[in-house]
């Protein structure tokens, strides 16, 4: 018999590590990728040079940052009338 407290009653009981029990990505960064992506390849496909729509997505990216991260200081910013 099992000498310790709450052992598994059989082998079907224990749980073992499996391939799938690494480091998770977040979802909110994996949309975001997909949707530049199949952006990239929707501006490739009607004819932007790929170069071109790379760079788009970019500008606009970097810009979307710069907006969000304003976005967010402005209301602790206080304006002196």
């Amino acid at each position: 018999m099992n000498s310790r407290k709450n052992a598994p009653a059989n082998a079907a009981c224990v749980e073992k590590a499996t391939a799938n029990s690494g480091p998770r990505v977040p979802a909110s960064e994996t949309v975001v990728v997909v949707v530049v992506l199949l952006l990239a390849a929707a501006l490739i496909v009607n004819g932007m040079p790929a170069r071109t729509a790379i760079t788009t997505l970019t500008v606009a990216g970097t810009l979307g940052v710069e907006l969000a991260r304003r976005l967010a200081a402005a209301p602790a910013v206080r304006r002196a009338c």
